[in-house]
């Protein structure tokens, strides 16, 4: 998973920037709006670019999953060639190998799983980021002025007090902030997940000998089992 800042914090600290520089900076205080409403602009685009290459991690995930799950198959069937040739040694040799093979393909697809809980959450950020960016878009003229005039203490004709501008873009600030925090307590979610996730590949390495003699006993009867039809059939 990428380890980019999130789209919501990356809006937040361009929405504060440009609220202090609009309200104390020397420079123009409309052009400072301007800039901050074609900087958001410029973070969803990063933020889709993103996505994009989010995608093509998880397709990639998904193929390599995919690989490692035929690679067990191909061990369990060296295994069974093993105990049928009499060799007990190379059979738990290749259980031992497919035992691994499955953890690491278990760990893939639990991989996959957040992955495409991580696009999701992207696409929906995306999208509301979009619309917030639209509205205030569509309302640039009116806050460039409103700006403008609050740096002068005055208020334009026919609009609403420059004082009510920057308490709007405070309460988009406010939101953004928290949908960010919602953001990182999922983001935490994942991080305790993946201890747990740690915690249980320790645990399946200590019984992993275990496993393997179960699954060696098991291959020898399902092997004898056939033995023994094969013979019932001849005789």
């Amino acid at each position: 998973m990428s380890d980019k800042p999130g789209i919501f914090s990356r809006l937040r600290k361009s929405i504060s920037s440009a609220l202090n520089d609009a309200v104390e900076a020397v420079s123009d205080p409309g052009q400072e709006i301007a800039l901050m409403l074609d900087d958001l602009a410029d973070q969803i685009k990063q933020s889709e670019r993103d996505l994009h290459q989010s995608i093509v991690d998880h397709k990639v995930m998904e193929k390599k999953a995919a690989a490692l799950k035929k690679s067990e198959e191909d061990w369990d069937k060296r295994a069974e060639q093993a105990v049928r040739l009499g060799d007990e040694t190379l059979a738990r040799a290749a259980l031992e190998r497919r035992v691994e093979i499955a953890a690491e393909r278990k760990a893939s697809e639990e991989a996959i799983v957040e992955q495409r809980k991580l696009i999701e959450d992207m696409r929906r950020g995306i999208a509301e980021a979009k619309a917030k960016h639209k509205n205030l878009n569509n309302r640039r003229g009116t806050l460039i002025a409103q700006a403008r005039a609050a740096k002068k203490g005055t208020t334009p004709s026919g609009a609403i007090s420059a004082t009510g501008a920057v308490d709007r873009m405070s309460a988009i600030e406010d939101r953004i902030a928290q949908i960010e925090a919602m953001n990182e307590v999922h983001a935490e979610g994942l991080d305790s997940r993946a201890q747990e996730a740690a915690i249980d590949a320790q645990l399946a390495q200590l019984e992993g000998t275990s496993e393997v003699d179960d699954a060696l006993e098991a291959l020898k009867a399902k092997m004898a089992g056939k033995r023994q039809l094969t013979e019932g059939d001849d005789s």
